[in-house]
């Protein structure tokens, strides 16, 4: 049996992580002293009514090797069970590392897998994964096609700023956007890995344009969504546009939680995509 893991950097809720037989391994928000299971102790609500009260900064942390150890243990009970784990960009963070040593102990029965992104991206690679199995795939087949589909991933995020993403220092290629430009409103492409710059847009219409434009760019799509950062609101500008130009996928939405939202802060709203193979 092939058991899927990720973390909460996946964005996928503890209710539909239930649902699909998915395992979350948290990181860690926080706020001072004071600290938090992402998804567990912490939901997207509360940590954006937090952030908005102001304050302490909130500061994140990956899961240690100990606790994906402890939930790989407990899935292979069984001597031909094997785990593949999904998890946010190596470049972004060192969940994967942890991961990686968790897995080194285990006699490579757990396959962990860098995606490549971040939030929905994550979550599409989990979900194709399940699909996969469903399917009938073997456990080889299933990693092959996984590493696969991360190269077809990408994620844009429209921030409301960028101060966030550079105060977290998780800014990366986007820094071409800084030097006295901090009140734009950038537009991220999430790739490779990596943050990058996309373009600096006037207002916010103007960014949702061209961030639904460069999907129709990418082509045929096999999965596509849109997720904000405690701004519900925005929503209703991208879900209808999003259904009308791909009315034969199901449209993914979702809440960036606790960990990815210290970094894209309030008033984001973003759109993935995987493309077709």
């Amino acid at each position: 049996m092939l058991h899927i893991v990720t973390d909460s950097t996946s964005d996928i809720l503890p209710s539909e992580a239930a649902a699909l037989g998915v395992r979350v391994v948290p990181l860690t928000v926080r706020f001072g002293e004071e600290q938090f299971r992402d998804g567990v102790d912490l939901d997207a609500d509360a940590f954006y009514a937090r952030l908005a009260r102001g304050g302490i900064s909130p500061t994140t942390s990956q899961p240690s090797p100990e606790d994906f150890a402890a939930v790989y243990r407990e899935l292979l009970r069984e001597p031909g069970d094997r785990v593949l784990s999904i998890h946010i960009s190596q470049k972004l963070s060192g969940t994967l590392q942890s991961a990686t040593l968790a897995a080194q102990e285990l006699d490579d029965r757990v396959t962990p897998v860098d995606s490549g992104s971040v939030s929905m991206g994550v979550q599409f690679l989990v979900r194709a994964a399940l699909r996969d199995l469903a399917a009938g795939a073997d456990v080889d087949t299933v990693v092959r096609n996984t590493e696969a589909r991360r190269s077809r991933l990408v994620v844009y995020v429209l921030l409301d700023t960028l101060t966030y993403l550079h105060r977290g220092g998780r800014i990366g290629a986007a820094q071409a956007f800084l030097g006295g430009v901090l009140n734009v409103k950038p537009l991220l492409r999430i790739a490779e890995g990596e943050v990058h710059p996309q373009a600096r847009v006037r207002n916010r219409r103007q960014g949702i344009d061209r961030m639904l434009a460069l999907l129709a760019e990418a082509g045929p799509l096999e999965a596509v969504g849109t997720m904000h950062s405690g701004a519900p609101r925005l929503l209703e500008e991208v879900r209808p546009r999003l259904t009308a130009a791909y009315p034969e996928l199901e449209l993914g939405t979702g809440q960036i939680g606790p960990v990815v939202g210290t970094y894209a802060g309030p008033g984001a709203i973003g759109a993935a995509c995987l493309r077709a193979g």
